[in-house]
C-alpha cells in the first residue's frame, strides 16, 4: 500500500556519495525492512543499517544514531520534516498511501449528511489527494474548509497527533470535520482541540464512523482525577525526553521552579523514552509532569502506576488556568 519511492531514495544516496546510510521506519512498516535494505544495496552498494528503535513521528529523529554509527544520510520514512537537523542529512520520505477518494466520499456522506460546512484533515501519507477529496465532497454539495499549512505541519489540511494548526485555523467556519486516515489516535485529538464531531473514514478498513465529545467523557473525568490527584501531592516528577523534536528543557526547568515555589518538592527526570519501566522504579513522586508529547500524558501508557499530567493541565493545578477553558479549545497546546 505505501509508496516506498526507493528510486527516490536510490537517487539521493547517490547524489550524496553516501557510503553508510541509517534507515529509520515505524512500526507498520518494519515487515518490509529487509526487502528495502536489499534493494537499496544492491542499487547504491552503500551499507544499509536498520534503526531499532522507536519512530512515534518526526519528532522522534534517530539523528544521535546516525552519528554514532558515523551515518552519511539519515533516511526517515512516514513523517514530514519537523526537527531542523544540522549535524546529519536527513532525506523525509511521506509513505504515500492512496486512497479511492470517490468511494471514500461516498461512503462519508451518510455520516455528513446532517451537516454543511465540513473541514478537511488527514496525514502526511494522504496529503497529496486533499484536492481530490475536496472535489469530490463539493461535487455532494458540502462547503469545504481546508487550513493552509504551517508549523509542524507544511502541507494544506495536514494534522499530527500532537498539533492540530490547519484544523484550528478554519474551526470557526466549520460545522463537522471529516479525517481520513487510520485509528481513532488523531481523531480523538482533534476533537480536543476543536470541540467539533469528526467523520472518520478509514481507508485500511473501508470503514466511516463518527466520534464526538461525548465519546471523550471518560477521557475528561479521568483527566480531571489526575489534576485533582497532583493537586494533592508533595512530590512531583518533571519529564523530559531527550528525542529531537520533544526535547522542553526549559519549560521543564520552569515547572520545576513554579512548583518549588507552592511548596512541592519536584526534581526533573531526564530519559529517551517514558515508558514505566523506567518511571515506575523511581518511587518517590506521588505525580509525574510530562514536558514530552503531550499524547503521553493525555492517552495514558499502560503500567504507570502515578498520575501524569500534560505541560497545560500543570499549568491548571498550579491556578495559571482553568480546565474548563481549555477542553475543546486546544486542549494538546
Amino acid at each position: 500500500m505505501y509508496h516506498l519511492e526507493l528510486e527516490k531514495v536510490r537517487d539521493e544516496i547517490t547524489r550524496r556519495g553516501a557510503r553508510r546510510v541509517l534507515l529509520q521506519l515505524p512500526d507498520g512498516m518494519r515487515p518490509f525492512a529487509y526487502q528495502m535494505v536489499k534493494a537499496l544495496k544492491e542499487s547504491t552498494g552503500a551499507h544499509i543499517m536498520l534503526s531499532g528503535d522507536s519512530c512515534y513521528g518526526a519528532c522522534d529523529l534517530a539523528s544521535r544514531q546516525a552519528l554514532e554509527v558515523d551515518a552519511d544520510l539519515l533516511v526517515h520514512y512516514g513523517h514530514a520534516e519537523m526537527v531542523q537537523e544540522r549535524d546529519v542529512p536527513v532525506l523525509y520520505v511521506h509513505a504515500e498511501v492512496d486512497v479511492d477518494a470517490v468511494k471514500l466520499v461516498e461512503e462519508a456522506t451518510q455520516f455528513l449528511k446532517e451537516w454543511n460546512s465540513v473541514g478537511l484533515v488527514t496525514t502526511i501519507q494522504h496529503v497529496h489527494q486533499v484536492d481530490e477529496l475536496r472535489d469530490e465532497l463539493r461535487k455532494r454539495g458540502f462547503e469545504v474548509h481546508v487550513g493552509e499549512g504551517g508549523g509542524k505541519t507544511p502541507y494544506p489540511g495536514q494534522i499530527l497527533g500532537c498539533y492540530y494548526l490547519t484544523a484550528q485555523k478554519v474551526m470557526d467556519d466549520v460545522e463537522v470535520y471529516l479525517y481520513v486516515g487510520g485509528g481513532q489516535f488523531h481523531p480523538s485529538g482533534l476533537i480536543l482541540s476543536t470541540g467539533k464531531p469528526v467523520v472518520i473514514a478509514n481507508p485500511y478498513t473501508a470503514s466511516v464512523t463518527l466520534k464526538t465529545e461525548d465519546d471523550l467523557m471518560q477521557l475528561a473525568k479521568k483527566r480531571m482525577a489526575e489534576i485533582t490527584a497532583t493537586r494533592n501531592a508533595k512530590r512531583i516528577g518533571v519529564i523530559v525526553s531527550s528525542k529531537p523534536g520533544q526535547g522542553s528543557l526549559p519549560i521543564a526547568m520552569e515547572l520545576e521552579k513554579r512548583f518549588t515555589k507552592k511548596g512541592y518538592e519536584a526534581v526533573i527526570i531526564y530519559l529517551d523514552e517514558v515508558r514505566p519501566e523506567h518511571l515506575n522504579n523511581v518511587v518517590e513522586p506521588e505525580a509525574f509532569v510530562n514536558t514530552a508529547c503531550p499524547r503521553i500524558a493525555i492517552d495514558g501508557i499502560m503500567g504507570i502506576d502515578r498520575p501524569m499530567l500534560s505541560v497545560q493541565e500543570a499549568e491548571v493545578v498550579l491556578g495559571d488556568r482553568r480546565w474548563e477553558d481549555m477542553w475543546g479549545q486546544g486542549y494538546l497546546g
